[in-house]
């Protein structure tokens, strides 16, 4: 004895989605089972499920298969070749018992009609067929062997392809501080709708065998600017991940994509520059900003695109002046953003001198910088140096960034120039060694 399973007798369903393009369903379903059945038709899962993933819990599966051989029109004519069916005609108001001899391409039926042996090649009624074949599905379901017991309800859980989620931020800059709002964009393509759904998000790179291609598409991603109310998650550590759980059960539709506020602060302090190096030619604008407590962010901020925006107070109207990804920043993190190249500043970076003295390599730059704004502008003149070297002379104070890298941060007069001139010098010695 069989006994069918759908969505309807669902009792509690969870998910949780990772940024990877999948995600773990939980559901625990109403069963009601006497002990005389042997089989359950599981049905309305995900129709991308990893049958590998399954977890059963309150029945004693012996076997199972996952079928997806969902009905269409060639399918349902294909089981019944050489079967008995009816050729109707309804303005006639009639119809004829015929066997279906072949199905061609296209769809076209040979029939023969069993009281006179006629054989129809081409069809002008309407075929009729007795009822659904075994074997075809009107929704994908896992059909499960089982062995005879009594009980109430069942919980499964099981990992399926098609879901995503990508943070999305909105910036608005005002003079000195900015305001935030952030959107986890929920994204179902797994071929099944959940209602009422609780959902966690995992923010974190989740290590995946690539079995099945590629997890992370990249898609295209639509964003709101709203006056966020208070967010609608709850964050919290998780493993080494972040989890961040929606506070209230929400319906995701096949082929949805959803948006829900998990982030909003406002006041944010930052700092705007303009950074070049030797090998640009346009110099980047750069807004920079403290994810931290005293900034009033220090929460955990999963990677996704920010999209910037000023206010025109000619018009009051928001407009939009750049966009750039963040990866996954922890708490008390620097995050910067380059939304462009400046219009106003311009540079001129050359190499004025190289020479070699006493086996050190000399190269002599200078920077400069021409500030066409009416306010004064700090800029960020960074230089790559490979092998072993130090700095001869400058005329700023530099940074050392890294083992190749310095960075000379300058203050630019409004409609002024600055000028930034360094040597540095390369060791390019050979030691000998010689072994006796």
């Amino acid at each position: 004895m069989e006994k069918i399973c759908t969505s309807e007798d669902t009792r509690e369903i969870s998910l949780t989605i990772y940024n990877g393009g999948f995600g773990a369903v939980k559901e625990v379903r109403t069963v009601s089972l006497n002990g005389d059945e042997t089989g359950l038709v599981f049905a309305d899962v995900a129709q991308l499920i990893e049958t590998d993933s399954l977890l059963v819990e309150g029945l004693n599966v012996l076997e199972f298969n996952y079928d997806y051989d969902l009905v269409d029109r060639d399918k349902l004519l294909q089981k019944y070749i050489d079967k008995e069916i009816w050729l109707a005609d309804r303005k006639a108001g009639e119809k004829k018992k015929c066997r279906l001899l072949s199905v061609e391409p296209g769809g076209k039926c040979v029939l023969e009609d069993t009281a006179t042996k006629e054989i129809y090649i081409d069809t002008q009624g309407e075929i009729v067929l007795p009822s659904l074949p075994s074997g075809l599905l009107v929704k994908p379901a896992l059909v499960w062997k089982i062995a005879p017991c009594i009980a109430e309800t069942v919980k499964v859980s099981y990992l399926s392809r098609g879901f995503n989620w990508m943070a999305n931020y909105v910036v608005e800059l005002l003079d000195n501080i900015l305001n935030i709002t952030g959107w986890a964009e929920i994204e179902n393509k797994s071929g099944t709708t959940f209602e009422n759904a609780r959902i966690k998000l995992i923010a974190g790179d989740v290590n995946r065998i690539r079995e099945y291609g590629r997890y992370d598409e990249v898609n295209e991603y639509k964003y709101v600017l709203n006056a966020a109310v208070e967010p609608q998650a709850e964050e919290k550590s998780f493993f080494d991940y972040h989890m961040y759980t929606l506070l209230r059960p929400t319906t995701l539709k096949n082929n949805q994509t959803k948006q829900i506020n998990i982030i909003s602060s406002y006041n944010v302090p930052y700092k705007k520059y303009y950074q070049v190096d030797e090998y640009d030619e346009k110099a980047d604008v750069v807004i920079e900003f403290e994810n931290s407590k005293d900034s009033g962010l220090g929460i955990p901020l999963p990677k996704g695109t920010v999209k910037l925006y000023k206010l025109d107070e000619d018009d009051e109207s928001l407009e939009f002046i750049g966009e750039d990804l963040i990866d996954h920043t922890p708490r008390d993190e620097s995050i910067k953003l380059v939304t462009g190249k400046a219009f106003d500043i311009a540079f001129e970076y050359k190499e004025t001198d190289k020479k070699r003295i006493n086996g050190f390599e000399h190269h002599c730059y200078e920077c400069t910088i021409k500030n066409h704004k009416e306010e004064p502008v700090e800029v960020h003149v960074g230089h790559t140096i490979l092998g072993v070297w130090e700095i001869v002379s400058s005329s700023h104070e530099y940074i050392r960034k890294s083992s190749n890298d310095i960075e000379f941060v300058v203050n630019v007069p409004a409609d002024g120039e600055e000028k930034v001139c360094f040597e540095y010098r390369i060791d390019k010695r050979i030691e000998i060694t010689w072994k006796k």
